[in-house]
């Protein structure tokens, strides 16, 4: 007991030594090119582009991000989600499939492909990325599965009318 507490503060000290030593070492990772920006592989102009409903020219834009970084999992995502409100279902699930190989816990690429699961008319589908969605947020406020809940809650109010 007593030696802990003689070893905590000289402990720490060495603890926080080893993180400033490592800290320029982390710096120089998140410089190189190995680590997709938002801003310098593109994804911005391509939000940009989906936000504005050119769907088209983010498909363009995130070809280019994917020829640079084709582990993007935001990349296919995106692109999947052009491709879903350019009508190509087929092109979305791809894509949307592939950034969730990449990425499994990917927020937007598991609600991007439950609205799409909603569209075909499968619910049983949508509430199991539901789930998903959930247990990555683990508790926390997620605008994605709240965004999913209320499709899902909408859907099935329109089933009920027909």
């Amino acid at each position: 007991m007593i030696f802990r507490r003689l070893c905590a503060l000289p402990c720490l000290f060495a603890l926080l030594a080893l993180l400033h030593a490592a800290a320029p070492a982390a710096a120089d990772v998140a410089k190189s090119d190995q680590v997709p920006f938002r801003a310098d592989s593109g994804l911005i102009t391509a939000e940009y582009y989906l936000a504005t409903g050119k769907y088209t020219q983010a498909l363009d834009v995130l070809g280019g991000v994917l020829q640079r970084h084709p582990q993007n999992a935001d990349a296919y995502a995106y692109r999947g989600y052009a491709y879903h409100k350019l009508g190509d279902l087929k092109k979305a699930r791809e894509n949307y499939n592939r950034a969730i190989a990449i990425y499994p816990t990917h927020l937007g690429a598991n609600k991007y492909i439950a609205d799409l699961y909603l569209a075909e008319g499968n619910l049983a589908k949508a509430m199991e990325q539901l789930q998903v969605i959930l247990y990555v947020c683990a508790g926390m406020n997620c605008g994605e599965a709240d965004e999913l809940q209320g499709d899902i809650n909408r859907y099935k109010a329109n089933k009920n009318k027909e």
